[in-house]
């Protein structure tokens, strides 16, 4: 990417392979989440990234390259297209219910439909259908304070702390792996640091716990009464 225009098109790739699918997003949601995908906070800070990328000398750019590809300094692990697509799916559960903030229940509930996370469920003796059932009513039942006001405008949902959190350490847990990647699978072992959420809560109340994740996902060792899909 060498232009600022570069990424906005990326942000509108995703906006319509998601409207493909059924999932409608906002311009500025899918916006930030190109920001999160190359591991920045923003936006804004992405964009002031590209500029600076753009009109910084030659030989600079050339130096930190030559860096990168020498080995010196390893690449940061980008988010896999699959859990962009997770993150998108969260936001919009948030954005159908007119939610102010998408907190951890509703990224739990999209990775339970999420390839990677989901077979480290099922890998821990997670019933899947159980807890996408006690997510939903929890989401529709006592989240109703974040429901947007009337004469607000609706589709602006953004990830809140807790969420923000999980998301940058997965992007560690998969950089202490060697991945390049950041999948669905870092996000289900990481987000038992959040462990007063009631996302959390409803994962222990299934006996599994962030032993049981980082067992199987960094030692390949399922939980007895759990099943991994292939």
């Amino acid at each position: 990417m060498r232009d600022y225009r570069d990424a906005k098109a990326m942000a509108q790739a995703v906006r319509g392979f998601l409207a493909d699918h059924s999932v409608k997003i906002t311009n500025s949601q899918s916006l930030e989440l190109i920001a999160k995908a190359f591991g920045v906070s923003d936006w804004n800070t992405l964009a002031a990234a590209v500029r600076g990328e753009v009109t910084a000398p030659r030989t600079k750019i050339a130096t930190s390259s030559a860096t990168i590809d020498a080995g010196i300094r390893p690449r940061t692990p980008r988010f896999s297209t699959e859990l962009e697509l997770t993150l998108q799916r969260a936001l919009g559960y948030a954005d159908a219910r007119k939610h102010q903030y998408t907190t951890l229940e509703h990224l739990l509930l999209a990775l339970t439909h999420d390839a990677n996370a989901s077979k480290v469920m099922r890998a821990c003796g997670v019933d899947l259908a159980a807890l996408q059932k006690s997510l939903t009513d929890y989401i529709d039942n006592e989240l109703r304070t974040l429901v947007v006001e009337a004469g607000a405008s609706p589709g602006e949902s953004r990830p809140t702390a807790a969420f923000q959190r999980v998301m940058q350490r997965a992007e560690s847990h998969a950089e202490q792996m060697g991945q390049q990647e950041i999948t669905g699978a870092n996000m289900t072992v990481v987000i038992f640091t959040e462990r007063l959420s009631p996302a959390v809560r409803r994962l222990y109340s299934q006996n599994m716990t962030a032993e049981d994740a980082a067992n199987f996902v960094e030692r390949g060792i399922i939980k007895r009464s759990g099943t991994a899909a292939p």
